[in-house]
């Protein structure tokens, strides 16, 4: 399996029509910043993130590993990023 499981801050949320793209500020010897996208959230989880990213709050986040590879000015570019669950948000 590819899960992910992390803790960290919300960072950078951002909505495109039904995609609420995020990074997760993972603290470390040096910071880390894991993106993350979580699609068709309802209206409650938005909220919630909004609020969590504004209170600066830390989290627990489960998802899955997901990569794209695409070719790019003939450079293959490869994106990884953690598809998050609805539910796989939750404060600490």
């Amino acid at each position: 399996m590819n899960n992910f499981i992390g803790i960290g801050k919300i960072v950078d949320s951002a909505q495109n029509g039904r995609v609420l793209k995020f990074d997760l500020a993972i603290q470390q010897e040096r910071p880390c910043f894991v993106p993350c996208i979580l699609f068709d959230p309802s209206d409650e989880v938005k909220e919630s993130v909004d609020q969590l990213q504004t209170k600066n709050r830390v989290v627990w986040l489960q998802g899955r590993v997901a990569m794209n590879e695409f070719e790019y000015q003939g450079r293959t570019i490869r994106k990884i990023q953690v598809v998050t669950y609805a539910n796989g948000i939750r404060p600490i």
